[in-house]
Parts: structure tokens; sequence; C-alpha cells
């Protein structure tokens, strides 16, 4: 590949056929309760339970203003018992109120309460009864379709960047599955077209329902390091074979997270540090760092197992691309300190092309 003076070049990993990427309209979100259905339910019982407590003080304060068949004056167990069949909407016409505050005061006040009562039955029974089944059934159809995919851990600033870097890289949509335990965040990911689960990623029960055993790769982007090692021991005693990506704010817990099982470990405070350092005495390096790991660009830097055509030819040889490392055997030779090796058959090589060649071999 020629670079020629006064053309300006951007460089960019591809890793999958691409295609231009849109944000597409906001995808299923497959939800797990963020509270334990224990508390939810003791939580609307006891509002269910002060909004009958208040039905009743008010009907107690006006009891003058109703009547019944027998006495003119109701007793608190009539009032009881009045109070609940009119939340319930029940009313068998025994008690009723003979006064007009009486009647404003059930039009007003009871009525109010009643629906909102309902409202919390209502809204109780479809969050666990039919919500849980139409989510169990969405999440079954998933599951069938889950394979060779990718796992995000957080959906912080590097786990938005590393989705919209997937999916300008080519990955469907389809294919990803953000977990977080916040509800927003999840909504900022499944708006970008990709599945969410609600939930703490570090429990066991949500990487199953993620399927991480059958993942291509898990990228972990929690906010802390420690959070982060014990996820990664998480994810490697259910899928001992999934590569698994992690990303650290200190360079000293490296070591804990290669024991952990971690395949990739991403400094970003140590690569900013670098960058920083880099443009103290230099103008052109971050931009092009940056180029180099955008994916977007005019050429591609990419990893890729050689071709049957390139067997045999020299590294420097290849036409129409630059050859900048060779992996033979697990070694890999650079072009920098290496002199250059004859490819042979299962060699991995990471080259850099132009993407403008690479779109007339995919036509």
């Amino acid at each position: 590949m020629r670079f020629e003076r006064g053309r300006s070049y951007r460089l960019r990993f591809s890793r999958l056929k691409r295609s231009h990427w849109h944000a597409p309209r906001t995808r299923t979100l497959f939800t797990r309760p963020a509270a334990p259905p224990r508390r939810v339910l003791l939580i609307r019982l006891g509002v269910v339970v002060g909004l009958c407590v208040l039905a009743f003080a008010v009907l107690y304060l006006d009891r003058k203003g109703l009547h019944d068949a027998t006495k003119e004056t109701l007793g608190v167990i009539d009032l009881m018992y009045f109070t609940m069949v009119t939340v319930a909407t029940v009313g068998y016409g025994d008690i009723v109120p003979v006064t007009a505050r009486a009647r404003l005061i059930d039009a007003f006040v009871v009525v109010p309460i009643r629906i909102v009562i309902w409202f919390v039955f209502l809204g109780t029974a479809y969050q666990f009864v039919i919500q849980r089944a139409i989510e169990e059934v969405r999440m079954k159809r998933l599951q069938k379709r889950l394979q060779d995919h990718v796992v995000v851990c957080g959906f912080g600033l590097s786990g938005s960047v590393a989705v919209r870097e997937l999916l300008e890289s080519g990955f469907d949509p389809d294919s990803i599955i953000v977990i977080d335990p916040q509800q927003a965040a999840l909504e900022n990911a499944t708006a970008l077209g990709v599945a969410g689960l609600l939930g703490d990623p570090s429990r066991e029960d949500i990487l199953q329902q993620a399927k991480v055993r059958h993942a291509k790769a898990v990228i972990v982007t929690v906010a802390d390091d420690a959070t982060a090692i014990l996820l990664t021991l998480s994810i490697r005693s259910i899928a001992p074979d999934t590569k698994i990506v992690v990303r650290i704010r200190e360079h000293l817990f490296q070591r804990q997270l290669r024991q952990a099982g971690a395949d990739v470990i991403v400094s970003s405070t140590k690569i900013g540090g670098l960058l920083l350092a880099d443009a103290v005495e230099s103008r052109y390096i971050v931009p092009l760092v940056n180029d180099l790991l955008s994916a977007r660009g005019r050429v591609n830097l990419l990893e890729r197992s050689a071709k049957p055509e390139e067997v045999g030819r020299s590294s420097n040889e290849i036409t129409g691309l630059l050859v900048v490392a060779l992996v033979h055997e697990g070694r890999m030779f650079s072009f920098y300190d290496e002199p250059p090796r004859t490819i042979e058959g299962g060699d991995i090589l990471i080259v850099m092309e132009s993407n403008r060649s690479r779109r007339a071999e995919q036509a």
C-alpha cells in the first residue's frame, strides 16, 4: 500500500463484512425485577392497606351521612364492612350515603382510592404473571438464536463505545447482548438495536440467561476493578472456552485478572496516559491512533488467516496491503524487528489494507 504526500488516511479494525449502520428503533428489553418479588409485594400490600385505612377514616368522620335499613348511626364494624365492599366495587346497597356531603366524599375520595387500588392489583398481576410469561417466551426465542454472540457486561462509557464500535464494524445487533443493573443504561443500549438483560452481571443466573458458554466473547466493562476480577472468575467457571476481554482502570490488577481467566486485558488508564505523554512531543500520533482504533476510515487494520494464494510467498511481497506482523505457531514476528518470512498455511496475518480494495474484493 502506497502513501502519497498531501493525502489523509484513516485506519480502522475490520473483522466482519461492513455495511453502513444506522441506529434502529428500540428493540425489546428483556428485564428481570430490580427488587425481590417479596419486597415488591409487601410494599404494594402496604399501599393497599394504607388506602383502605384512609377510606375508613374519611367515612368514619362522616358516618352520620350514611344509613342502613335498621339504624341511623353506624358502628365501627359496619363502617369497616362498608369500606371494604365500597373500595372493592361490590356494594350490596344495604348501606348508602344519604347526605350531599357523604355523596361528595364517596365520589371524590372513595372512588379515586378504589381506582388506585385496582391499578395496584392489575399492575401486580401484569408484572408477576403476564409480563413474566411474555418475557420468558421472548427470552427462549432469543436464546435459540444465540450462538457466537458477544456479551457486554456493563453499559457505561467504555461499554457504550465498545457496542457502537462492534456495530460499526459490521456485527449484527441480534448477536450482541448487554447486561447492566441500571434501567436507564439498558434503555440506551437497546436503543442501538441490541438485546438487554436488566440485572447484576456477576449473578450466575443472569450469565446463564445470556448463554455466555456459547458466546464468541464476553466484554467486561464494569466500573470497579475488584468487581471485574470476580465477574471474570464467574464467567470462566461457566464458560471455560469463551474469550473474555476485560477493561480495567488500574494496571496493577493485570496479574489477578490473568489468574482469574481473562484472555485480553485493556488498561484504559495506561493507554490514556501513553497517548497523553506522546501528545507532548508530537501532533499527529494521537489522531492517527484514534483513527486506527475507529471503525471509520480508509485503511483497515485486521487480523486474519493467510489465504491459499498467499501461502509460499514472502510477507513483504503481498500486493495491495502491508503485513505488519505474522503469527506462526503462536509466536509473533513483527516487520520492524524480524526479516520478512515465508507465509505458511495456518499462519495469522496482521495487515493494513485499503478499505477501497477490500470493498472491491467483497463486491
